[in-house]
């Protein structure tokens, strides 16, 4: 209910929240999501503080909130001290979607790509699709060609990994990666198409002139 009121009437929950005698972690995470899908990071980030003063710890979902709250509200300093208090300061160990609120964060919400994919590449355990999909979506978003060149080859290379059946590239991967080579007019978007009709039923049709436009 909580949860339910934290999407909708977030005021609401805020003040049910408040009233409740006794709080546990799944009650301090609802609200701390609640307050994430309003953009409101900055109540989020206080709501730790009272959270820790309870004497409740945040699970590894808490802190996915938490990170979304302050990826959702450009809080980049903010955010990354959290996550580099995680392990140290509340014993969770980063895990995939905390990798991917900082990415999330450094990239598209900052700007900062080859900062986002200096932190991928030295993450400790091995980065997935999703974030490197999640960061050449930001190289396009921001018009950065020479990273989403380097993220374009990594994402080749996981395809070049894997067999057919288990493929993790999409369609919107190569047409990403077509945006980016077409932008800098370079012969590799023939060579992504390529590798696309290779993998895909269906080619996905590329306008250089509607790409040309975006940039």
């Amino acid at each position: 209910m909580l949860f339910r009121q934290g999407k909708c009437l977030i005021n609401s929950a805020l003040s049910v929240f408040k009233r409740m005698i006794e709080k546990n972690v799944l009650t301090w995470t609802a609200m701390a999501t609640g307050l994430a899908i309003h953009g409101k990071g900055n109540e989020a980030l206080e709501l730790l503080e009272v959270m820790e003063g309870s004497g409740t710890k945040p699970n590894a979902v808490t802190l996915t909130g938490l990170l979304s709250a302050s990826c959702h509200s450009g809080l980049l300093e903010e955010g990354l001290y959290l996550f580099h208090l995680m392990e140290s300061k509340f014993g969770v160990s980063p895990r995939m979607q905390h990798y991917g609120c900082i990415v999330d964060m450094l990239s598209r919400r900052g700007g900062h790509l080859k900062e986002a994919y200096e932190f991928i590449v030295r993450m400790p355990v091995e980065p997935d699709a999703v974030l490197w999909r999640s960061l050449l979506s930001a190289c396009n978003l921001h018009g950065d060609v020479a990273v989403g060149d380097k993220v374009g080859k990594k994402l080749l290379g996981i395809q070049s990994e894997q067999s057919s059946a288990e493929s993790t590239l999409k369609s919107e991967d190569y047409v990403a990666l077509s945006n980016i080579y077409a932008s800098a007019e370079r012969e590799d978007v023939e060579m992504v198409k390529t590798r696309e009709s290779k993998t895909k039923p269906v080619v996905v049709q590329f306008k250089l002139q509607a790409v040309s436009s975006m940039f």
